[in-house]
């Protein structure tokens, strides 16, 4: 190329330059200056030497792709969805970058560190001499991740009073996520733990809270096999309506497109005060085979973070709510617990599997239950499951 294309190609590419080209070149006292496509030659060669030259003892190729819209570094923002055809010019340092060559001349930048044009952030040095120069396209992977699940803070339930802060790394089966009640949760909380109370023939706990709730449930599974367990719940559940409720139900929600997802959106209000924060997802896993908001996840169970018990989870909620929802309200839920980060799935309008073929009976015991055995052994199914009949 001739000297004025290489010139126009070397301002084109790095607007850094061409700034720095222009205060230089309009700061000359005594002299015309027509701006940076001026005719006086002398002057153009020679900021374009200065320009080409003076850094190559700094020995740091500057980026030269074949678009002028070059990514701005990955250190200095964040990555979004219309990075990808910017790919190849994402590099974790603005000095680690490739060259362009054209006509045996090799455009260069003056060196930051030695012509002080920019400063870079804290630790450059080290990012560079970690991943290196990227030559002829090739690509540096950013190595300044976010951390695996960070920490947030969701409001949930009526109105979204309540709270849940998740730490960090919180789909760890032993990391904590706080909950803060509302007043109406509370109120459904004692409601329910009157119901309980009742159910078993026991005294109503002293205090409401989410603790006092959690000790009542262990009350109702000791002495009773996974049926007992179950059957409590559902006398509970069938306790909450009307009399004729389920065939009202019944009549006002078939099994269509509309009513599961209006079943979807009523469980993640009204069902958040007893399992923490929950969404609604398109699934097409249902019965129709159309795809729809009809999936319910569970981010993390606080039922089953404060419990820590397998068997209370499999008995009392996934068999006993499935039973109830397919038998008394002739709508089909599949309920598809995660043992391993404590999440759950409501899937509406899917058909579940016999519970003696239920996968959910081969987990195995927590590590945080108090009435544990062997927990967390490959194999070794939680012993207050029923017996799993599978294949």
């Amino acid at each position: 190329p001739t000297f004025r294309a290489q010139r126009r190609i070397l301002l084109a590419l790095h607007p850094q330059l061409r700034v720095e080209h222009e205060a230089e070149y309009h700061g000359r006292a005594g002299r015309a200056r027509k701006g940076p496509l001026s005719h006086n030659t002398d002057s153009r060669r020679r900021n374009l030497y200065e320009y080409q030259y003076t850094s190559r003892r700094a020995k740091m190729p500057l980026s030269f792709a074949t678009t002028p819209h070059v990514a701005p570094p990955a250190h200095v923002r964040r990555p979004t969805s219309t990075d990808a055809h910017r790919a190849p010019y994402r590099t974790a340092s603005p000095a680690a970058t490739s060259t362009s060559r054209g006509g045996g001349h090799v455009l260069r930048a003056r060196n930051a560190s030695s012509g002080a044009h920019t400063q870079h952030a804290p630790g450059f040095a080290k990012q560079s001499k970690q991943l290196g120069a990227v030559f002829a396209g090739a690509t540096v992977t950013d190595t300044l991740g976010q951390p695996p699940d960070p920490a947030f803070t969701e409001p949930y339930s009526f109105l979204n009073l309540a709270r849940a802060e998740f730490p960090d790394g919180w789909k760890s089966p032993a990391a904590r996520v706080q909950f803060s009640d509302s007043p109406l949760d509370l109120a459904l909380m004692a409601w329910f733990m009157r119901k309980i109370a009742m159910a078993i023939d026991t005294p109503m706990p002293g205090t409401i809270s989410y603790d006092a709730f959690i000790a009542l449930c262990f009350v109702q599974m000791k002495g009773r096999d996974p049926n007992g367990q179950r059957d409590i719940t559902l006398g509970i559940m069938k306790s909450l309506m009307p009399p004729g409720g389920d065939k009202v139900f019944r009549a006002l929600f078939p099994t269509s497109k509309w009513s599961l997802e209006l079943n979807a959106a009523i469980t993640k209000v009204v069902f958040a005060w007893m399992v923490g924060p929950m969404e609604v997802q398109s699934t097409a896993e249902n019965d129709l085979g159309e795809e729809m908001l009809s999936k319910v996840h569970i981010t993390k169970c606080r039922w089953l973070q404060e419990s820590g018990c397998t068997g209370m989870c499999v008995n009392m909620c996934k068999t006993a709510t499935q039973d109830f929802f397919c038998n008394d309200f002739g709508l089909p839920l599949t309920i598809k617990p995660n043992a391993e980060d404590m999440s759950c799935d409501f899937y509406f309008g899917l058909t579940p599997p016999p519970i003696e073929e239920d996968e959910a009976l081969t987990f195995s015991c927590t590590s945080t239950c108090s009435t544990a055995v062997a927990s967390g052994a490959g194999g070794t199914p939680c012993h207050k499951l029923r017996k799993y009949q599978g294949e």
